[in-house]
């Protein structure tokens, strides 16, 4: 027997174990989370299905293609598929469930979230089935008092097992441009609206300054309150003020580091050079920002809102099918969604969310289990100016962010192609 499906049947006979208890399965992307579920109903074979989903896709696309797949259309025809949007303003007056059987298809999108997880407490009698791939530290708690954890098989043990393929990591460090003014700062004057134009490094300098004095202003409030100079009242305003002040640089911050023309030009680069050596390979690229993801890849190549649905649909089900061969995404895909032989992938941009890269690696765990994904993760440093006027290589804030983004992941194959112009020890 195939070593998935052995293991996919244990998980099943597990559950069957204890079918009578709420609980949730934590199975890595890419193990058949799905196939698991459906092996389950067609045992249980329940009059009623309810499976609750975090986005249409998965409501009018992706199960329904699944209950195909699986050949439990008779399933299907008892089963009612909701996005966790509309099923936690249901009350049980309104929507009795005492005859379903409910399945909460990536339950870590709705568990301990103030509007969305009121479902499970509406419905806290009725037995409920969670699925997901991944669950971070500050949810474990919710878990366990809601939907304790049956079994957890994380893509580290399937890529162990041989069941998932394993992923090879590429770091790619590159500098911000210091050289051309790309980057437009606007300002107030007088009341009326300027701007100028700075370069990436200069713009990123700026706002590190600025954020760096603001994090020393900070402990010297808490210091002066501490040596009584300040009352508390005035500690509590003077840190609301700075607060607020290192709230707006984070997000220019953010923004910047978001819509860098050096990380455009990098990967057009980097997706010509993949797509000259292997020609028949998908690559997805994600960016966090819209606009950043339509100024790489174009109109025919990407999928999000910005395009109409008809247009973002097309481009999407051509990536799938391989007619076309790279696609810009910045949160469509992040879950639950399927897109076969795909086995490349670039973060051009991101933040720190560790949930959302193990998401976003799974779309790669899908190949046969002796194949190999890569995941390309841009670097982006920056030319300090120090006190003395003598300048010092740094990483950016992105680069914080990706140590926190994979922080979950276990990466046991990787390289670094450092193309900066001064070159640091510092991995």
């Amino acid at each position: 027997m195939d070593k998935r499906i052995e293991s996919q049947k244990m998980v099943v006979d597990l559950y069957l174990k204890h079918s009578t208890i709420s609980c949730t399965l934590v199975l890595s992307t890419g193990y058949g989370k799905s196939k698991i579920a459906i092996d389950i109903l067609k045992k249980l074979k329940p009059k009623k299905i309810l499976i609750l989903v975090n986005s249409i896709v998965l409501r009018d696309f992706n199960w329904i293609l699944e209950f195909k797949k699986f050949k439990a259309l008779r399933l299907l025809k008892r089963t009612e598929l909701v996005t966790y949007q509309t099923a936690y303003k249901w009350t049980k007056k309104e929507k009795d469930l005492s005859d379903y059987f409910i399945i909460a298809d990536e339950v870590d999108f709705a568990a301990d979230t103030i509007q969305l997880s009121k479902f499970f407490y509406e419905y806290k009698t009725n037995t409920i089935l969670g699925l997901t791939g991944f669950i971070s530290k500050d949810k474990q708690v919710w878990f366990q008092n809601n939907l304790p954890i049956l079994t957890e098989i994380s893509a580290a043990k399937a890529q162990e097992l041989n069941i998932l393929n394993k992923i090879h990591f590429v770091f790619i460090k590159y500098d911000l441009d210091s050289n051309n003014k790309t980057h437009t700062v606007t300002y107030l004057s007088n009341g009326e609206e300027k701007s100028f134009q700075q370069t990436e490094n200069s713009a990123y300098n700026y706002l590190q300054q600025k954020i760096t004095k603001l994090l020393i202003e900070k402990k010297s409030i808490e210091l002066d309150f501490e040596m009584g100079v300040l009352t508390y009242t005035e500690k509590y305003n003077l840190l609301n003020i700075n607060k607020s002040r290192l709230q707006t640089l984070n997000s220019d911050r953010a923004k910047l580091l978001c819509s860098l023309k050096s990380s455009r030009i990098l990967v057009g680069k980097l997706i010509h050079y993949l797509q000259s050596q292997h020609p028949d390979n998908k690559i997805l690229i994600f960016s966090k920002r819209t606009a950043q993801s339509n100024a790489i890849c174009g109109e025919n190549n990407i999928y999000n809102e910005t395009i109409p649905n008809i247009k973002a649909n097309s481009n999407f089900k051509n990536f799938q099918v391989g007619t076309i061969k790279y696609l810009g995404v910045c949160n469509k895909v992040n879950r639950g969604v399927n897109i076969p032989n795909l086995n490349m992938a670039i973060l051009e941009s991101f933040f720190s969310s560790d949930t959302e890269a193990t998401q976003r690696l799974g779309r790669l765990m899908r190949l046969n289990h002796d194949e190999q994904a890569y995941v390309y993760v841009l670097l982006p440093y920056f030319m300090k100016q120090e006190s003395d006027s003598t300048f010092s290589v740094q990483e950016t804030q992105q680069v914080n962010w990706a140590r926190k983004m994979l922080r979950s992941t276990k990466i046991s194959s990787s390289e670094v192609w450092d193309y900066r112009v001064v070159k640091t020890n510092k991995k």
